[in-house]
């Protein structure tokens, strides 16, 4: 009598494409991993989990891992099946880890593509050299991309997304214009804010107008394209939107780069100091005149140190 298996299927493809150009798609890792089940677990039951754009560093960022997960530490599974290691961990530490928790488990982890099949084999040293490799390309590729970031950003074409009041016309040459009615809104933020008003008031007129959120219009483009939008939007303005407007010169033709950093893969970002950043003037067209930019940064300093609320 042929035994059957409950079987999890794990697929994933990175942020980036220069890891996963080689046979690695997941339309591509779900047919070698079903034909491996036909072959070698006939009459199982397959169930296919994936991650798009994710990171091959960490576990917790990858949602559909987690979901997994869940579900193999209780048991629900008796197989994880993924095509080869890379696409399971690209972190030697950590995918190490990981392995040794769900063999704990009870869990049997197969890589196809690496004839890995633990602890089934418990062939631990080849295990880790697969680890070891694996982990290499994600540090040498990110040294890689932060030098290419750099010197694009210091000729002024490393342009990631526009602040509201701009939009990106070509996503190749990251070409963008003036958005008019946003340009309006900027404008008005500008005034009302020298008059007097301070951010939560000026929040308050902008929600009242109904004027749309810039994550609002953000989504409705994202929508336009047919793609799904894949963070939530509030109908009201906050006061650090407010803020960040008033505070960003982008609006008067600077582009400004280089403002963070990270030391670890997948780390946090870190704030560089001022007199760190990239930063090239009159780059672009304004929408603020630099009298109303320095007025209005000149009121902010002002009653941040008069101690009132701004």
């Amino acid at each position: 009598m042929t035994e059957r298996f409950e079987i999890a299927g794990y697929c994933r493809i990175s942020v980036d494409d220069e890891l996963d150009k080689d046979n690695t798609s997941i339309e591509n890792q779900k047919s070698i991993i079903e034909d491996y089940v036909k072959r070698t677990f006939p009459g199982s039951h397959l169930t296919f989990y994936e991650d798009r754009d994710r990171s091959g560093y960490t576990f917790e960022q990858r949602e559909n891992y987690m979901k997994m997960r869940e579900l193999l530490m209780a048991h629900q599974y008796d197989i994880l099946i993924v095509k080869d290691l890379s696409r399971f961990s690209r972190r030697n530490g950590r995918g190490l880890v990981e392995l040794e928790d769900l063999r704990d488990a009870g869990v049997r982890i197969i890589a196809i593509g690496d004839s890995i099949d633990y602890p089934t084999n418990d062939d631990w040293m080849r295990i880790q050299i697969y680890f070891f490799v694996n982990e290499m390309p994600v540090t040498d590729t990110s040294k890689k991309v932060k030098n290419v970031i750099k010197r694009r950003q210091e000729e002024g074409k490393w342009i990631c997304s526009v602040p509201y009041g701009y939009v990106i016309t070509n996503t190749k040459t990251m070409a963008f214009e003036i958005e008019p009615n946003e340009a309006e809104v900027v404008k008005e933020i500008f005034r009302l804010y020298i008059d007097g008003w301070g951010y939560k008031k000026i929040a308050n007129h902008l929600t009242g107008q109904h004027i749309p959120t810039p994550r609002s219009n953000q989504r409705d483009r994202i929508e336009a394209r047919g793609e799904e939008c894949k963070y939530k939007v509030k109908p009201a303005w906050s006061i650090v939107t407010v803020q960040g407007i008033l505070q960003n010169d982008f609006y008067i033709g600077t582009l400004r780069q280089g403002k963070y950093f990270r030391k670890k893969i997948n780390g946090k970002d870190v704030r560089r100091d001022v007199d760190e950043h990239i930063v090239i003037e009159n780059h672009h067209q304004p929408i603020i005149d630099y009298r109303t930019f320095a007025t209005a940064r000149a009121l902010m300093e002002k009653r941040v140190s008069a101690g009132s609320l701004v």
